[in-house]
């Protein structure tokens, strides 16, 4: 009885071991990505900043009011441009960017901003 009685103590322990792995895992992977949204001039748009092999991948998106619209397109980490240009929205009206940068997505701040060819530009922070 005493043999049937640690192996279920074992169990259990393990159980509560894997139980915090995944808690903390998930956990980190939270702070690991960061990410903001919001609308401009009609317009939905999304900024997000993950750690990602040994640097961060930065990504903007911007929903619009058509297909084949033409916008500006700058992505920033502090004053360093990491993406700069023309991009057309796709069939479903929308711009899809990534970028690379050195560093932690905590170490800087990330900023987006979207022209359209005859509009405001929208501009995104996200970060320190």
């Amino acid at each position: 009885m005493q043999k049937k009685k640690a192996v279920i103590g074992g169990v259990a322990a393990a159980a509560v071991v894997v139980g915090l792995g995944s808690w903390w895992a998930v956990g980190n992977a939270v702070e690991a990505q960061t990410s903001e949204r919001g609308t401009c001039g009609g317009a939905t748009w999304e900024l997000s900043a993950e750690a990602e092999d040994g640097g961060t991948e930065v990504g903007a998106e911007l929903q619009s009011a058509g297909p084949g619209e033409e916008w500006q397109v700058e992505v920033l980490r502090d004053d360093t441009a990491l993406l700069d240009g023309t991009r057309t929205t796709d069939e479903d009206g929308e711009i899809d960017v990534d970028a690379f940068s050195d560093g932690n997505p905590g170490d800087a701040t990330y900023a987006v901003t979207f022209t359209p060819a005859d509009g405001e530009p929208c501009t995104a922070t996200l970060g320190s």
